[in-house]
């Protein structure tokens, strides 16, 4: 069962299915190609707090073209939500650990991030959804996808600010456990 990006880009089918969240029907899959107008609505929808908290005040345009064309390579997988508006959520997951981030971070705290097992996790929802469900809805998949990919050892992507307390309660209630100030990580 085990694939990697590429195949995954080539056949997203794997990732598909539909999920009810608060009463509402969403898709989620796999971001397609056709997908950057519906990416640049979902990135300049976000409020400044939102943007702040995950990928902070980047063109939306360029971020969209840049996510588009990384489909199927490169190290990134990312997933979306889709409901009747757009896009409704987006999870960006990583295979790669850069030396001088988590790995660094990681070392500091005596743990050992084994690259061939770890992937990086950063989900975001549309501020429509917050508060709503969608966030916890998009664990499975996300779980399953970096299952998937021969993971099973999760950070997040960049940490997790030291005053989100709504994020950090969030990891917690979905195993992540707290190292340092920034980090949390669970295991699969």
């Amino acid at each position: 069962m085990i694939t990697d990006i590429a195949a995954l880009a080539a056949d997203p089918s794997p990732l598909a299915r539909t999920i009810t969240v608060d009463g509402a029907g969403l898709s989620i899959r796999a971001l397609l190609p056709g997908d950057g107008e519906a990416l640049v609505a979902f990135l300049a929808g976000l409020s400044g707090t939102s943007r702040r908290f995950w990928h902070g005040d980047t063109d939306h345009e360029v971020a969209a073209a840049g996510w588009i064309e990384a489909i199927g390579r490169y190290d990134k997988l990312r997933l979306v939500a889709v409901d009747r508006v757009g896009l409704a959520g987006v999870v960006d997951l990583s295979l790669s650990l850069p030396e001088g981030h988590e790995i660094t971070r990681y070392a500091e705290h005596g743990i050992h991030l084994d690259p061939e097992r770890t992937a990086r996790f950063g989900p975001c929802v549309a501020d429509r959804w917050q508060g709503r469900g969608l966030a916890d809805a998009l664990i499975p998949p996300a779980w399953e996808a970096i299952r998937r990919l021969g993971r099973d050892v999760v950070v997040l992507f960049g940490g997790v600010h030291e005053d989100n307390a709504r994020a950090r309660r969030f990891y917690r209630r979905h195993g992540f456990t707290e190292v340092g100030a920034l980090d949390m990580w669970r295991r699969l």
